[in-house]
Formats: structure tokens, sequence, C-alpha cells
């Protein structure tokens, strides 16, 4: 599982509460490129809350990496922008949560590939999910488990 949330600078200076404060005249967005999760993420959730695209300044604007959007924010060239916790976390940003989203892993490899098998391997370890978790903003209580029948 991860956490993505609407990052902002320290202190929260536009005093942004959640999605719906995207669509205010003051505030410039950084988006995600075209066809990431994180876009996908964002459209569906403004559709639920019925805010139109056009409606948020920046919304064209796209970066492609979460560090990239927290760059943008770190640097005042926006005022917010959707992201993994980490990359907020990374920067110093304050992070407000939307939905927890699950993250698949998806291999492409036959079942008794060596290669699949050190990927669960590694996934199971404990040393792996802490360093992943002390990030930020990562579960990984699931992680190595797989979703069909071996």
């Amino acid at each position: 599982m991860r956490q993505q949330g609407i990052m902002v600078k320290k202190g929260n200076p536009k005093r942004i509460t959640g999605l719906k404060d995207l669509a205010r005249t003051d505030v410039c967005f950084i988006n995600r490129q075209r066809g990431s999760g994180t876009r996908i993420l964002l459209d569906y959730e403004l559709s639920k809350l019925n805010i139109a695209c056009s409606q948020i300044y920046g919304y064209e604007k796209e970066v492609g990496t979460h560090m990239a959007v927290a760059a943008s924010i770190a640097a005042g060239t926006a005022d917010a922008g959707l992201g993994v916790k980490a990359a907020g976390q990374a920067l110093e940003l304050e992070f407000i949560p939307v939905p927890e989203e699950q993250y698949d892993l998806l291999l492409n490899f036959a079942d008794d590939e060596k290669y699949l098998n050190v990927i669960l391997e590694i996934l199971q370890t404990n040393e792996f999910r802490q360093q992943i978790e002390a990030l930020g903003g990562y579960d990984l209580k699931k992680a190595g488990e797989c979703l069909w029948q071996r």
C-alpha cells in the first residue's frame, strides 16, 4: 500500500485541507504526467468531487516524478501537488493524505524462474520492508504476496 497526498510548503501557507482546495483561484498546482498512477488517482478523486480539471490553476503543468512535484513546491513554483509521502518528507513538506492505494508489482516470469523467487524473497525480508517503510507512506504487510496460485 502507498499513501498519496497533497504536498504543500511547511506551515501550509495557503491553508489547503483537501482536494477541493485545488480549485481555489489562489492555489497554483503542479501535476504528474498523463498516464501516471498518481494522475489517474487525482482525476478519479476530482470526478467524485465534481471538480473539472479546468478549474485547477496549473493542472496542465506536468512533471515526471514525485520528487519533481515536491521540488516544484519546495522551490515555490507551485503551492500544491499530489504525490507519495516519501517525496514530501524528503524535502520537508507538509502532507495532506488522500485515499491510500494498493500498489501492485507485475512480473512477467514463469513460476519456475529463479528471478521471480529472488524478488519474492527480497520483498518478504524484514530488512527490505523496514527500509521502504522508513521512507514514509508505504505499508509492506502484503509485499511478496502472490495474487495467483503457484
